[in-house]
């Protein structure tokens, strides 16, 4: 099997990849070789065991494939020589331009009893996923170990649905690592607020059963009860078959790449959780987490293969993203305070609440709070973090597009918006210009640390009785 371009991959960016290279280059051809018999849309996996009723509403249609004259190839790559793929079962196929979108694969949680019956790694496979909706059909008590994007969706759907959920978090706050710690609190306590249990800063020792999963000892010595336990680790870059082929490789985050997502082997890309792209902010190479970096480069990766049809590099990584808990969106661009702070960056803070529509005692409106980053030698925009309603996820992607341009705040503050009562915040209190003006006024490098109070406030707007309880709660009982 010959073709002009194979892609190694068929998660979103393997996708993508493919696409891309079919409208830039219509007469090649093109092939997806994936190991999955069936392929998931991966954006929406937390939610299958909850909004999306069923894993099939998840599955991700062949048709998009081979209607464009993409031919699917279904099978393990096992090793490459000579521009040749070897497959699990000795088909070969060879290539003149290849793209890895390896995707990633589960850090292993070292934990005595992981193996028993009832605990379950939440993956991307098919079959693994079935069979976790069918064990939730007939249990009370659910244990989510890891509070990332993945746990903390997870846990607010089967609250939801009825189930007794506890979120455990080994880090001191939900989020760890990818907000700062006051918008971590705020996720916390909406959980809580919906009923879930959350624990925070202390990890599993041990989880205990004969027949089937118990629960688990907590590292402080709580025993926490459950029917099933499910794990929702990170995941780190899949690079068996790079490294087999020799490309270089980083550990920790990946196929290293360069601006235009070029290994250091000639007519070969890496793109998605597997490579290992730099920054926006700075020239050290990170992982690919997130599926609005993973989009960027597929399309650029897919419309380059043979001649410079994009004349633009790959910008690097710059960490968009939106978390539903409840009632509650948290939506991240950028850098956030911490992440600044470690990079030696200094600077300016801005603070604002606001309501999504006008005015705010309207039907339907959510509080909002954003906080902004700016750099204070260039005045760019360098972060933004937004909790509230649904609309917050649309609001960060704007905020998104202020970042790669590099907006000043007062390119922001005199930014001409449209508005209306049913759809936006008022003119006279819109988020994003009200915290640019906050952060004006701020021309000193931030010194009162973490703006934990503001957050605290927005989130009361929802407060009602809680059914769960939070760490510190569970630990004064």
């Amino acid at each position: 099997m010959n073709y002009d371009v194979v892609v190694v991959g068929g998660g979103p960016s393997g996708i993508q990849a493919a696409l891309s290279a079919r409208i830039a280059y219509p007469d090649r051809t093109i092939a997806l070789v994936r190991r999955e018999e069936i392929a998931l849309q991966i954006g929406a996996l937390s939610h299958v065991l909850g909004s999306l009723g069923s894993l099939g509403e998840s599955i991700f249609p062949d048709r998009f494939l081979t209607q464009r004259d993409i031919e699917l190839i279904v099978g393990q790559v096992e090793g490459c020589q000579d521009s040749q793929l070897r497959l699990h079962d000795g088909r070969k196929v060879s290539y003149h331009k290849l793209i890895l979108a390896l995707g990633g694969r589960p850090e292993p949680l070292a934990v005595p009893g992981s193996d028993l019956p009832g605990v379950i790694e939440f993956t991307r496979d098919y079959d693994c996923l079935k069979r976790l909706g069918e064990a939730l059909v007939s249990v009370r008590s659910v244990m989510l170990v890891g509070g990332g994007r993945t746990g903390v969706e997870i846990t607010a759907e089967l609250t939801r649905s009825g189930k007794e959920v506890t979120l455990v978090e080994s880090k001191a706050h939900l989020l760890s690592g990818l907000v700062d710690p006051e918008f971590g609190q705020v996720i916390e306590d909406e959980l809580i607020r919906i009923g879930a249990t959350v624990i925070t800063g202390y990890g599993v020792r041990a989880f205990a059963g004969r027949q089937s999963v118990l629960g688990a000892d907590l590292a402080d010595g709580r025993w926490v009860t459950a029917d099933l336990v499910i794990l929702a680790p990170p995941f780190r870059p899949a690079t068996q078959l790079a490294e087999a082929m020799g490309l270089r490789v980083d550990p920790a985050n990946g196929v290293i790449v360069d601006e235009y997502l070029r290994t250091s082997a000639p007519g070969i890309h890496a793109v998605g959780e597997c490579a290992a792209a730099r920054s926006f902010f700075a020239t050290e190479r990170q992982r690919t987490t997130l599926m609005s970096e993973a989009m960027a480069q597929a399309r650029l990766a897919g419309s380059n293969l043979f001649t410079i049809n994009v004349a633009k590099s790959y910008s690097g990584s710059l960490g968009s993203f939106s978390v539903k808990a409840g009632e509650l969106v948290l939506g991240v661009t950028g850098l956030t305070e911490l992440k600044a702070a470690s990079l030696g960056l200094q600077c300016m803070v801005g603070l604002a609440e606001t309501t999504d529509r006008h005015p705010p005692g309207i039907s339907g409106a959510n509080k909002v709070m954003v906080k902004l980053l700016f750099d204070r030698c260039s005045h760019h925009l360098v972060g933004a973090q937004v909790v509230g309603g649904e609309s917050t996820g649309e609001c960060v992607n704007m905020l998104a597009v202020m970042v790669q341009k590099k907006m000043t705040d007062m390119e922001i503050d005199t930014l001409q918006l449209g508005t209306h009562p049913l759809l936006t915040p008022s003119p006279l209190g819109y988020g994003v210009i009200a915290a640019t003006v906050d952060a004006v006024r701020n021309w000193t490098p931030t010194e009162r640390g973490l703006l934990v109070r503001p957050i605290a406030a927005a989130s009361a707007a929802t407060a009602t009785p809680r059914k769960g309880r939070s760490d510190s709660a569970a630990r004064s009982k």
